[in-house]
């Protein structure tokens, strides 16, 4: 007896279909139909049973948020014991018949009721287990504790940088907000006609936010403060580009006058080659910097002092970047989220 499968692999590469099965449809992100079609199934995922939000639910969202390739097949049930073996490496979940959503052993990770296993394990790659694990011992060692249960963040195998010089163009444009803000601060203010001239790649790159931001006539507190903020953001972004040999721990603020110095050479020579860090490293920092923007928010909530002499402003700017510069959710710049 056969059975029909949908399943959902997050990988950009995903191995080739090595079991015996019938191939009905494939579809990539490329394709018009994934992304309406994933929409619905975040749907139904999310309105199933009484709808309320819980860890497993949150998973299979964030799962199915980073869906690239969608396989249906058709498979005898004796040999679902090789879809299995590939399942796993395709980092995929499974839809089926009876309305389950489960993972590549076929434990139910959500019914249509919205119950679940809890002995079922959630799919993630390798490497991002790994690396979650590693985090958590040197926070650990720092006398730092966050719970096991935060989930992996995205692993090499699914992840789609931005271009390296997409991000150096980020970096002068947060440079040109770091720089007016500091003006509003003096209130001299410099006129965005001359950023236009002296930083045209920055200003071109400027989001919607900061070109209102730049051209403000008397912005609101708040807002010089947010940008001003923003040199951590910039820190972040010129270390994954090597423009910084070093991220350190979150304790200080940066000096935003090398980061400055910084730009500006690459504003001055803007053809140079830049270059992006090892994928490795770059998504070390992002797992670091989400676990500790959980405590962060965990301790806001608790109002208790922070470990460590954490700065919750860095973290949550690193974050943000980090997020970006990973295309989390493929969200523009004024659009990033940092969920936790």
């Amino acid at each position: 007896m056969s059975t029909l499968i949908t399943a959902y692999s997050t990988l950009t590469n995903p191995p080739a279909i090595d079991f015996p099965c019938k191939l009905l449809n494939q579809l990539s992100l490329e394709s018009s139909e994934l992304p309406d079609h994933l929409d619905d199934f975040i749907g139904f995922v999310m309105n199933a049973g009484d709808g309320e939000m819980n860890s497993r639910r949150y998973a299979l969202y964030r799962h199915i948020q980073r869906v690239r390739h969608l396989f249906s097949i058709e498979i005898d049930e004796d040999k679902f014991d090789q879809f299995t073996d590939w399942g796993w490496r395709a980092n995929v979940i499974i839809y089926l018949y009876d309305n389950t959503i489960r993972n590549p052993d076929g434990d139910v990770l959500q019914d249509p009721y919205g119950k679940f296993d809890k002995n079922a394990i959630m799919p993630y790659p390798l490497d991002a287990k790994q690396r979650k694990a590693k985090t958590e011992q040197y926070l650990k060692e720092l006398g730092i504790n966050v719970p096991t249960s935060l989930p992996p963040v995205v692993a090499e195998s699914e992840v789609v940088l931005r271009s390296p010089d997409e991000i150096a163009h980020r970096a002068l444009a947060l440079m040109i907000c770091g720089i007016q803000a500091e003006g509003f601060y003096e209130n001299d203010p410099i006129d965005p006609d001359e950023f236009k001239q002296r930083c045209p790649i920055g200003y071109a790159a400027l989001s919607n936010n900061e070109q209102a931001f730049i051209h403000s006539k008397q912005p609101e507190q708040k807002d010089v403060i947010n940008k001003s903020w923003r040199y951590e953001a910039l820190l972040a972004l010129q270390w994954a580009i090597e423009w910084q040999s070093q991220l350190p721990f979150a304790d200080t603020v940066c000096d935003s006058s090398d980061l400055v110095n910084q730009a500006l050479n690459f504003n001055q020579q803007p053809n140079q080659s830049v270059n992006l860090r090892p994928v490795s490293e770059i998504l070390d920092a992002l797992d670091l910097h989400y676990r500790l923007h959980w405590l962060t928010r965990e301790y806001g909530r608790e109002d208790k002092a922070l470990p460590a002499s954490i700065n919750g402003g860095v973290i949550y700017e690193r974050h943000y970047a980090l997020n970006w510069l990973t295309n989390f959710e493929n969200a523009d710049w004024d659009d990033v989220d940092t969920p936790t």
